[in-house]
């Protein structure tokens, strides 16, 4: 277990140096001067090549990304060029708030699926079945920029029930975390009646309902827990995505967090931002992934021995 935690905590190092490497050179070769975005196309030439100095971009590029990597091995993702602030102080409370929402979502994602997929299985090939088939498709196929402004004229504009935009409280979560979390619950509850129903056909199961148990003791207790390991990479992958930044859900209820960030610096040409921004989203999606494995390795005893 030891040897293949070191294994996958090297393949995380790679893969958080190629995605700070990308992000660097891609920073660099989008046209313009991030000194026309804080200045103003009307500042002096003079004043822009002070500025350009100043911050190290008059230096060949090679020196750029030696200064670039050294900064984040030291953990310093260096200061924004509008307001000279660190960005580590600029990105934490956007992080915060995402944390918060994709949290909410994922909660809601795993109890939604577990309901729906249980119903389903208990009722397979039935009309209750089929019915959670079309909504599941539905969701799935639907983006979350559609189903987004659906919820909020019927909730928020036609019936005000919950707040239209922003952070006010606990019930500015229910819409944009049913928004972020409709996709990953509607497949995960296909993944768990699919595997519930494979379970249910296995001879211990025969053997529990001979001993006269009842349904519901059958499907949670002995059918669920099987049948959630295929559905704990799905589970683990998307919670890597959700908190990675929900940058289109937080466009649409203009929530605060992390994915509005990466927008707004990309707009304001605030390079050390969206880097900071970027290689957080990758180091916790590829955190999550590590995670999954270990857990995979944990609870399933053929891949822990294999």
């Amino acid at each position: 277990m030891l040897k293949v935690i070191s294994q996958r905590f090297l393949q995380l190092i790679a893969v958080l140096w190629g995605v700070s490497t990308i992000v660097f050179f891609l920073q660099r070769m989008i046209p313009g001067s991030p000194a026309d975005t804080v200045l103003g196309v009307d500042a002096s030439d003079i004043n822009k090549i002070e500025w350009l100095t100043k911050y190290g971009f008059n230096e060949p590029i090679w020196k750029q990304y030696i200064h670039f990597m050294t900064q984040l091995c030291q953990g310093d993702f260096g200061k924004s060029y509008a307001g000279y602030l660190s960005v580590t102080d600029i990105i934490l409370p956007r992080l915060w708030e995402t944390i918060q929402l994709a949290t909410v979502a994922f909660i809601f994602s795993i109890l939604f699926a577990t309901f729906i997929g249980i119903i389903s299985a208990a009722h397979a090939g039935k009309f209750t079945d089929k019915a959670s088939a079309i909504f599941s498709l539905l969701a799935i196929s639907a983006p979350s920029f559609i189903i987004g402004p659906i919820l909020m004229w019927i909730f928020a504009v036609k019936f005000n029930i919950f707040p239209l935009m922003g952070n006010e409280g606990f019930n500015s979560f229910i819409l944009p975390s049913v928004t972020l979390g409709a996709s990953l619950a509607a497949f995960s509850s296909r993944m768990i009646r699919s595997g519930i129903v494979d379970v249910l056909q296995e001879d211990y199961i025969r053997t529990a309902k001979s001993k006269g148990l009842s349904q519901f003791t059958i499907l949670t207790k002995h059918a669920l827990r099987n049948a959630l390991l295929p559905t704990l990479t799905v589970l683990g992958m998307q919670l890597g995505v959700l908190l990675s930044g929900t940058v289109i859900t937080e466009q649409i209820f203009n929530w605060p967090g992390l994915g509005s960030l990466v927008v707004e610096a990309v707009q304001q040409r605030e390079y050390n931002i969206v880097s900071g921004c970027v290689i957080i989203m990758a180091t916790i999606y590829v955190t999550c992934n590590l995670l999954v494995d270990i857990l995979y390795r944990v609870f399933d005893p053929r891949v822990r021995l294999s």
